[in-house]
């Protein structure tokens, strides 16, 4: 396992307790941000993209509130006037999409939208399906957390994270959030997995939404891929979060393309240099099994008949 220690640091420091509200409201805040920058839309598509923005502002601002959140949250949180989020809500909810607690009057997800979440993992060559046990195995061996960021785009979405045994928590990235692809170690390595084309797309398209983060201009992105590729792992280096350090490596899919990678994020204490290396040979083994399973998965596709 690469030689990377459960104790590694035995007494590491406490962490200040996360307020989940305050991490699900940034979660929001980057959502709404990033609509902005997501190019042209086909004609009369607007309405369709303002419900389907807000529904993923209700499973965001909920992650970690079961009892859901309230109309005036959704209103201030979106930008938008209550009456347009209200009839908004009153729609999703008709399709099961959100429901609405009748005593509390506050929103959650709804049976449909769990319903679409479960059929998308039995499809055999789910992603977040195959990569559940190497999420797992980088947690215990880290004792830190892993995540899977999947790319969307010229954006990193993170869909699934793991805590680890250890003492530390790292709350910089959750589920759902979404950045900029080399914004955060996992999206860096999908960036740096990419042709000098291809990054250079993808700066063009994020260039606003990239206003909001300083350490992330376009030469500074360009010596992270530079810097990436050299090492064979992305590192971020408390540039998002402060404190908040992370080794990613990409995952490549069956057609040989970066869609996604594993990361491992804790405190700048635990991750020295020769951990970086030893974190990073693991990631990069537990990417190598999620791309033979997804190879494998194409495979069976073609002998069943399906694309």
């Amino acid at each position: 396992m690469g030689g990377v220690s459960a104790n590694a640091d035995a007494n590491p420091p406490r962490t200040r307790p996360v307020d989940p509200g305050h991490a699900a409201r940034r979660s929001a805040s980057w959502t709404i941000a990033h609509t902005a920058d997501d190019g042209p839309r086909p004609a009369g598509s607007q309405s369709i993209q303002r419900a389907l923005v807000l529904l993923n502002l209700v499973g965001v601002l909920a992650r970690d509130r079961p009892e859901g959140v309230s109309l005036a949250e959704l209103t201030r949180v979106s930008g938008r006037p209550k009456a347009s989020v209200r009839r908004t809500l009153v729609a999703l909810a008709s399709e099961g999409f959100v429901e609405q607690d009748p005593d509390s009057a506050l929103y959650r997800l709804g049976v449909q939208a769990r319903v679409l979440g479960g059929l998308a993992e039995q499809d055999g060559g789910d992603l977040g399906a195959l990569s559940t046990d190497s999420l797992i195995r980088l947690a215990d061996a880290s004792a830190d957390t892993s995540f899977l960021t999947v790319r969307h785009g010229s954006y990193g979405v993170c869909t699934h994270r793991q805590e680890g045994p250890g003492r530390i928590r790292n709350y910089a990235l959750a589920v759902g959030d979404r950045h900029p692809l080399g914004i955060g170690a996992g999206s860096l390595a999908i960036l740096s997995a990419l042709s000098d084309a291809e990054v250079e797309e993808v700066l063009a398209s994020t260039s606003a939404t990239r206003r909001r983060y300083p350490l992330f201009d376009d030469d500074a992105l360009r010596h992270l891929v530079r810097r990436s590729r050299q090492a064979g792992y992305a590192l971020n280096e408390g540039r998002v979060v402060p404190g908040s350090w992370a080794v990613g490596v990409a995952i490549h899919d069956a057609a040989d393309r970066p869609v996604a990678a594993f990361s491992v994020a804790s405190i700048a204490e635990r991750l020295d240099r020769n951990r970086q290396h030893d974190l990073a040979a693991l990631l990069a083994q537990e990417a190598a099994t999620v791309h033979t399973a997804l190879v494998r998965a194409q495979q069976s596709r073609r002998t069943r008949g399906r694309p």
